[in-house]
């Protein structure tokens, strides 16, 4: 009798110590996983959203219509693109803080030819970096293809890349200036307004000219 009894015992002893195992090993799988499933899903959302270069839908649109797409339409790559490096060069325009720095880019800004060469520029961290930048690259090389422009500017006519000393000697003074974003980076609307002549006699017209970094990169009439 003795017997049974330490049998059953010793039963209940080893039943009580394998669950409580049991227990723990359970409990430290959940708290040892947990916790590394969520790292993973936040550095493979980071990843995501910076190879995809994902940018805010207001923004998205914002630019878009800047570069004059359409976004309620489907964009293509090589729009989404722009987009985004149009993205890129005014979050960088907002890194310039002192008004040196935002002089000197003024300054750069008409002979940059593209949003990814004002990337280039800006990326760098200081005003040294910069100047290099525009020296390694002749970017004030450039300027002499204004005198390109003269012919143009001698039949009162406007083209793409113009300045706005060329234009005002084209047109002459803009009857308004409306500025996007600070005014010292010169994107900017002017309007004319002209009397021309047509079948009816003159009539009054309204033209507009669009500069990015000031240069003209495009116009209408109305």
């Amino acid at each position: 009798m003795k017997n049974s009894w330490l049998i059953i015992l010793k039963t209940l002893i080893f039943l009580t110590f394998s669950s409580c195992g049991l227990y723990q090993l359970k409990t430290a799988d959940r708290s040892e996983l947990s916790p590394e499933v969520n790292r993973v899903s936040v550095r493979r959302e980071g990843t995501i959203r910076k190879d995809t270069g994902v940018i805010p839908e207001h923004d998205l649109k914002k630019y878009a219509f800047e570069l004059g797409f359409n976004p309620d339409n489907e964009l293509s790559d090589e729009e989404r693109s722009q987009i985004l490096s149009r993205y890129k060069v005014r979050a960088l325009e907002r890194t310039l803080d002192s008004e040196k720095e935002r002089l000197h880019y003024s300054k750069v800004l008409p002979y940059l030819l593209s949003d990814q060469e004002k990337v280039d520029y800006l990326s760098h961290p200081t005003m040294e970096g910069r100047q290099s930048w525009v020296n390694r690259n002749k970017i004030w090389s450039r300027a002499k293809s204004d005198k390109d422009f003269l012919e143009v500017v001698e039949t009162q006519d406007l083209t793409l890349g113009m300045n706005q000393e060329l234009v005002k000697k084209s047109w002459g003074e803009p009857e308004s200036v409306e500025y996007s974003g600070n005014p010292v980076y010169k994107n900017e609307k002017w309007r004319y307004i002209r009397d021309v002549p047509s079948p009816n006699g003159y009539k009054r017209e309204r033209r507009y000219v669009f500069f990015e970094g000031g240069r003209v990169v495009g116009w209408e009439t109305q």
